[in-house]
Parts: structure tokens; sequence; C-alpha cells
């Protein structure tokens, strides 16, 4: 917390600009960080999904074996 705090009197130092331009980092940062979590959470879910697509596949692959013996 000490290296913001020097960081934000820094920037007051500096101006309206530099306490702005921190600002947007600060934001940007915040808005990347949850943005990474939601794809990671979307890459799970397909993961997910793409194991039911292999299940399905499967258990197709095995009924043509069962019709094709039949015959």
């Amino acid at each position: 917390m000490i290296m913001w705090e020097q960081i934000v009197n820094l920037a007051i130092s500096n101006g309206l600009f530099a306490v702005l331009f921190l600002g947007l980092l600060i934001y940007q940062l915040r808005d990347s960080k949850t943005r990474e979590n939601r794809y990671q959470d979307t890459i799970a879910q397909l993961g997910n999904a793409l194991e039911i697509v292999k299940s399905v596949k499967e258990d197709v692959q095995e009924i043509k074996e069962n019709l094709t013996v039949k015959k």
C-alpha cells in the first residue's frame, strides 16, 4: 500500500494530467483483471462442453458398432 501512496503523491506533485493518467492506468488494470477472469471462465465452460461432445461422440460410435455387428 505504501508504494501506491508514493505513486499517488508523486502524480499529485506533477500536476493534473499525471493524476488523470494514474487514474486511467488504475482503471485499466482493474478492468483487464476482470476481463481476464471472464475469459478464463469462458474457456473452462467451453472445455466442459467439449468433454460432453466427446462423450456423445463415443456413445454414437459404440451404437454404430453395435448396429454393424447385428447386421
